[in-house]
């Protein structure tokens, strides 16, 4: 057979493979879309339970939490006195947090106070953006080509205008297999389901609380600890400012609350980290002087966490019983 005829035969071939293949890339985006909670992890249950309730509940609260990780663990509505809800995302920053705060305003009343917090590491990078924000479809497209038009006029945008971020919002809006084989793989395609609905029942009931790390002690380092040096990130900068404006406009009346660190952590923080952290937040105090920042670098000891990053419900205990203390006219 000559090399014209053969690559003919071979084109032949490629064409019925790709005719038979064509079918799974057509199915598996619809199965992706459809059933989320058959292979997404229980990140997604919180994502989603957060995603519903500010958009579809009609329940009314005087106080919201926003932020990330450490507050979702910290905060416990039940351990504190009054109204609340805890909004937190792991992984969030304020540009999640203010689309939250948007669109809880747009579908409830306004709550009488909101309370901001973020690890200062999530002040300097916005690193769950694509991963868990995207990934879950947390953000309408109006809302992401509006952060990217944002983005477009400062210059710390690293894990925001990523690479061909076009194109990968695109795969990632139209569920191409090649962004969640992973998670179809691990779960099997449908052996998360369970674990996933419980977990949203789960943060249901808590109120949107839910622990991370639930160990007894841990002297392992956070985020901060393993940096040198604190530098914000001014897209961030930029939502957290409109957060407050919002706010202001809605008669919300603000605290920023810094969660504590684990001891092992704080003892080894640079005094430039130190340093530069205050003075950004002494320039926002200077810029905002109606939110109240409580926003001091603390720590707790090592047996009040149940990883690096979260307190445990001993570490909860004490937070939730110093906070009610400090901030008895919130409620």
């Amino acid at each position: 057979m000559d090399k014209k005829k053969m690559w003919k035969e071979i084109g032949k071939i490629a064409g019925k493979l790709l005719i038979l293949m064509m079918p799974f890339f057509l199915l598996l985006p619809l199965y992706c879309c459809l059933f989320p909670e058959y292979y997404m992890d229980d990140e997604y249950a919180m994502y989603k339970q957060q995603k519903d309730f500010v958009r579809e509940s009609s329940e009314a609260n005087q106080v919201i939490i926003l932020g990330d990780s450490r507050a979702k663990a910290g905060f416990v509505p039940d351990k504190l006195i009054g109204d609340c809800y805890n909004l937190a995302l792991g992984g969030a920053t304020a540009i999640e947090g203010y689309y939250s705060l948007k669109e809880y305003l747009e579908n409830h009343p306004a709550p009488k106070t909101l309370i901001l917090s973020y690890a200062p590491m999530h002040y300097m990078d916005v690193d769950t953006f694509w991963t868990r924000s995207v990934y879950f479809h947390t953000l309408d497209s109006e809302d992401f080509f509006e952060i990217v038009k944002i983005a477009r006029k400062y210059e710390n945008t690293e894990n925001i205008l990523i690479e061909k971020y076009p194109v990968e919002y695109v795969m990632y809006k139209t569920y191409m297999p090649n962004k969640y084989a992973t998670a179809l793989k691990k779960a099997g395609f449908v052996f998360r389901y369970e674990k996933t609905k419980e977990k949203y029942v789960q943060m249901e009931k808590q109120k949107g609380q839910s622990y991370y790390g639930t160990a007894d002690y841990s002297d392992s380092f956070n985020g901060e600890a393993k940096v040198t040096d604190f530098k914000e990130n001014d897209v961030i900068t930029h939502y957290l400012k409109e957060i407050f404006s919002l706010c202001e406009a809605n008669n919300i009346r603000v605290i920023v609350k810094n969660m504590p660190m684990n001891e092992a952590s704080y003892n080894i923080l640079t005094e430039d980290f130190k340093v530069h952290y205050n003075e950004y937040m002494e320039g926002l105090k200077n810029q905002f002087p109606a939110v109240n920042f409580q926003t001091e670098l603390y720590c707790y000891q090592n047996d009040y966490f149940g990883d690096a990053d979260h307190l445990n419900e001993k570490g909860t205990e004490r937070f939730s019983n110093e906070f009610i203390a400090k901030n008895q006219g919130i409620w």
